[in-house]
């Protein structure tokens, strides 16, 4: 895609594709603006394990996130080309479905992301590799390193976070060490 942000946008069906795949974090997000195409599918998650799937419908209801991410790959890796793949929930969620399709070959317009739900983030810490989830504000504490961390703005498609960076606290400590002595 050749940017650092996911391309969010409301959604609307795009008429240039054969199969449509609506996927969203839960029953209340809105469906694509515009005419319904034909062949529409929804894939809503439920989040309660009492959910059964019923694999004759075009409106398949699953039990969490992982449920409908695994359906998702197996899904994508035997695709052809004009899918359309619409996403909404929150920005963990659509960054999740942004890597799926990416790693199974989609380009940038077979893919379109809503307008995030919320503004929880997933982080990645660039200095230990662990991954947060659920970061709301600019800072954290990297519970892999003990780092704290300020949240870049650059998001990494193939990780599906956004970067976190600071200074070890071997570092932080070091300088004190050297400054105050």
């Amino acid at each position: 895609m050749g940017t650092s942000e996911l391309p969010y946008r409301p959604l609307t069906f795009d008429p240039d594709g054969r199969r449509h795949l609506f996927v969203r974090e839960n029953a209340v997000l809105a469906l694509p603006e515009g005419e319904r195409p034909s062949l529409f599918e929804i894939w809503t998650i439920e989040h309660s394990s009492l959910v059964k799937i019923d694999p004759n419908t075009c409106d398949v209801r699953m039990r969490s996130i992982a449920d409908l991410l695994e359906r998702l790959a197996y899904r994508l890796a035997r695709e052809k080309v004009g899918l359309r793949l619409y996403a909404a929930g929150q920005p963990v969620f659509l960054g999740q479905v942004a890597k799926l399709a990416d790693d199974a070959g989609l380009c940038s317009s077979e893919i379109l992301l809503g307008v995030p739900s919320g503004s929880e983030r997933r982080v990645f810490c660039v200095h230990c590799d662990t991954l947060h989830d659920g970061v709301s504000g600019d800072k954290l504490m990297c519970r892999g390193c003990a780092t704290e961390l300020s949240v870049r703005d650059h998001y990494s498609r193939s990780l599906g976070a956004y970067m976190g960076a600071g200074e070890p606290a071997v570092v932080v400590e070091a300088m004190e060490v050297m400054t105050h002595g």
